[in-house]
Parts: C-alpha cells; sequence; structure tokens
C-alpha cells in the first residue's frame, strides 16, 4: 500500500506517522505539504506542494489512498486566504485524487461542520444536519467541504470517502486552543449557558485514521472521548479561578482584543464556544473497531501531565 498524506508537516501527523510508518502494508509514505516534514524514514518521500496546486496529481500517482490532514485551524489575519486553502485547497485534493486513479481518501473533518446552535440535539450523531457557521472561517469551510464530498461521493461512487469529524483533539504536539489556555490563571464560562465540551486525545484520533486504511469504511464518523467537561471542572483541575461572564462581553472583549492584535482568538472562535457541540462516537466505535484510550477528563488531565510548564 503507498499512501499519500497531505499536511504532513501537520502537528496530527506527528501522531499518525508512527502508525504508518511501523505499517509492514504501507510501502510508501507520500508526504505532501508546504514546509519539510518533524521526521525522517526510508518509507516517507516529501514532495514540497501546496494543496492548491492544479497539477498536484502527479505527485498522488502511484498511491491507493489520500489522507487529507492539510488545513488553516487555528485562526489567520486574512480570512480570504484561509477559505481558499481550506476550501479550494481541499477540493482540489479530491478532485486529484481521481485524476490520479486513487481507490480511497481520508478526510478530516470536525464536528465543526455541525455548527454551535441553540438548537443542536443532546447528542448529535452522524446524519445531523451540516451547518456551519458562517461568521467563523473554521466552520463555515469544514461544512463547505463536506458538502462539496456530498455531491463528489454521487458522481465517484467508486472511490472510498472516510469523512472523520473529531472534537477538539489534544495532545502536546497539538498547539490549539485547549493547549493556550494551559497556562491561565483564569478560565471563563458564559453566564446562563450550558458550558460542555468534548475532548479526544491525538493518538486515538491518529488511530482511527490508520484503522480506516484496514477497510473501506464509507461516510461520516465522529470521534470524541467519552464524557463532557466543563470550564469549572477544567480551573479546579489546574488550580485557576473561573470566572462568569455574559456572552455578549466575553464576545466583544475578544473581538476588540483580536482586532487590537492583542488576543490570540479570533471571535469565531467565541462563537463556537457558545452552545455545546456534543457527539457520540459510537458508530466508530461499532463499524471500525475504535475505542478512545482517553475519555475527555482524562484526556485534559493527561495533557496537562505531558507540559512541564503546567506542573511547576
Amino acid at each position: 500500500m503507498r499512501v499519500a498524506v497531505t499536511g504532513i508537516s501537520s502537528y496530527l501527523a506527528r501522531s499518525l506517522f508512527p502508525l504508518l510508518n511501523a505499517d509492514p502494508s504501507i510501502e510508501e509514505i507520500r508526504g505532501l505539504d508546504v514546509k519539510e516534514p518533524f521526521f525522517r524514514s526510508e518509507k516517507l518521500s516529501f514532495i514540497r506542494c501546496d494543496i492548491r496546486d492544479p497539477g498536484i496529481a502527479q505527485h498522488m500517482k502511484g498511491c491507493d489512498t489520500v489522507i487529507h490532514l492539510a488545513y488553516i485551524v487555528m485562526p489567520i489575519r486574512d480570512e480570504t486566504l484561509a477559505d481558499d486553502i481550506n476550501i479550494n485547497g481541499s477540493q482540489n485534493i479530491f478532485r486529484a485524487a481521481t485524476t490520479a486513479g486513487l481507490h480511497k481518501i481520508i478526510h478530516l473533518s470536525s464536528v465543526s461542520a455541525y455548527g454551535a446552535w441553540p438548537d443542536n440535539p443532546g447528542i448529535i450523531t452522524e446524519d445531523h444536519k451540516i451547518k456551519g457557521m458562517p461568521s467563523f472561517y473554521y466552520s463555515r469551510s469544514k461544512a463547505e467541504v463536506e458538502l462539496f464530498l456530498d455531491k463528489f461521493e454521487k458522481e465517484h461512487y467508486s472511490m472510498v470517502v472516510t469523512r472523520f469529524r473529531p472534537c477538539i483533539f489534544i495532545g502536546p504536539a497539538i498547539n490549539n486552543v485547549i493547549k493556550n489556555i494551559t497556562n491561565s490563571k483564569i478560565l471563563v464560562q458564559f453566564l446562563n449557558h450550558r458550558n460542555l465540551l468534548q475532548l479526544v486525545w491525538d493518538e486515538d484520533v491518529a488511530h482511527a485514521i490508520h484503522l480506516a486504511l484496514k477497510g473501506n469504511f464509507r461516510g461520516s464518523f465522529n470521534l470524541a472521548g467519552d464524557g463532557v467537561i466543563t470550564p469549572k471542572e477544567m480551573a479546579k483541575i489546574m488550580g485557576a479561578r473561573l470566572l462568569t461572564l455574559p456572552y455578549s462581553l466575553a464576545y466583544w472583549a475578544g473581538k476588540i482584543s483580536w482586532a487590537l492584535k492583542i488576543g490570540p482568538l479570533s471571535s469565531g472562535w467565541i462563537e463556537c464556544m457558545r452552545y455545546p457541540i456534543i457527539v457520540s462516537s459510537q458508530k466508530a466505535k461499532t463499524v471500525l473497531g475504535w475505542n478512545p484510550t482517553f475519555d475527555t477528563t482524562s484526556a485534559f488531565r493527561r495533557l496537562l501531565e505531558t507540559l512541564p510548564e503546567v506542573k511547576s
């Protein structure tokens, strides 16, 4: 088996690569990225390229599967550029997979494709409607890519398309909103809101992707650690103070600090935390045989244990 991986220098690739490299059924890992990966291996062939490159299919020829990880996750100032990379780049990869004659696409989507809406059910399953949040670049792009795949799958039924929708995944190598708060002395929760969050360990996400290589698993699969956690519980585990604010105050404080370039998160991330997106991972457990190593709370505790600056 020969596997192409977009975003081979991404944070998640650090957890996925060891699994692929140790798998005797995988002869070659063809890494596609604008930056060199963090690792070396006789199996790894690195090709420096942009996922928007119209000729990228030539770099995928001879592969059986493409694992699409390349994505702008953390906010950048130019959201038009983020949309271009995330939406147009993803669509380009899927079209290139057909041109190159690949058999399978494994796409890393997100629970944010469902959107954080007040009428979300308590537990979301994979048949729930995709409804991205127009004002949040990450949610809207994840949703638009999935809607593209809906049509793509009908036009290319011989292609096996597996979509993973993880909640926020964390790990020592993952630089995201959760890791950013681990050094905070104060955590915020919203007044009169259900402040619930799911987390999943990065190696558990990588394991699900590896499992998807072993069979033809069409469709979407939610990935989340069991249980939920609240800001109050997180603050207690961290030994931080908990501050309860009206959502509107937190939103505008975040929006202004981002505009002044003193805050780490655009307002879309705050919008996405207003209403919980809690998913069921039962399908992944039943169909793939996936079992997360850590539940949500254990994953958060594990993250703190792996960060020396937090323990001091």
